[in-house]
């Protein structure tokens, strides 16, 4: 006996037309929009120059009245510790910041815009999760930061921007590790709105959309980022399962 296929209410075709993929990006200098990339390498043959992370995320549903975005990035190194050239607590202080006007011109909305002061890192963690990681947790506000925005679904919007610069690369004093290969994971990104927010973590772009690399450490199918040495490996799944 065969049977008749009834054709799907209409209802259920309109949603899901405008159904949105909900989740957080990161990349080197630009936005996914603006292609962005997911690796870079440095000769760390200098103390000049700079590299900028640029956050970002896409709405499953309109949120109103956004004031803030704030982010965590574990850094873990393909070592079994933190290099010094990583730890920006203590041998490279002062060598991260939050940096709104290293956007630049982006196909990504910003929101929030760019003015002085309007950023900061509220913690800078060596040790955590991991010997050989970092936790870097910072926020973004609006500007000015009074204001609020409306969010659309389905708009790619600009995070926290954060620039590293190349100081204690070479030279005395300096921080050895600027070549050992690194993955960056952004694990969350917290959009603030009056009286609470919406916390997203999972990546818009499946499985790593919200990891980058340096110095060419390998990423693997389903995530795996090989930051560590043979006898010894970091997946993304261990680090996301600390946030359940």
């Amino acid at each position: 006996m065969y049977r008749v296929l009834r054709p799907l209410p209409l209802l259920f075709l309109v949603a899901a037309a405008t159904a949105h993929a909900q989740g957080i990006h990161l990349r080197w200098g630009q936005c996914v929009a603006d292609g962005g990339v997911r690796n870079i390498s440095f000769a760390c043959n200098t103390n000049t120059g700079s590299r900028t992370i640029m956050s970002s995320f896409v709405l499953g549903a309109p949120l109103a009245g956004a004031r803030s975005v704030s982010g965590v990035i574990d850094v873990i190194a393909a070592d079994l510790v933190l290099p010094e050239w990583w730890n920006y607590r203590f041998c490279r202080s002062g060598s991260i910041s939050v940096n709104s006007f290293a956007a630049g011109p982006i196909a990504c909305t910003n929101f929030m815009g760019a003015c002085f002061s309007d950023g900061d890192f509220t913690a800078i963690q060596p040790g955590v999760p991991s010997a050989n990681a970092e936790r870097l947790e910072f926020t973004q506000l609006n500007c000015a930061p009074s204001t609020a925005d409306d969010l659309l679904a389905g708009v790619e919007y600009l995070g926290p921007v954060l620039t590293i610069n190349f100081n204690r690369t070479v030279g005395s004093p300096s921080c050895t590790g600027c070549g050992t290969g690194v993955c960056l994971i952004l694990t969350q990104l917290q959009v603030g709105v009056s009286g609470g927010g919406l916390t997203l973590t999972n990546p818009a772009i499946l499985p790593d959309g919200n990891v980058i690399t340096w110095q060419g450490v390998g990423l693997s199918p389903g995530g795996v980022c090989q930051g560590a040495t043979p006898t010894r490996r970091t997946l993304w799944g261990e680090v996301k399962a600390l946030y359940r």
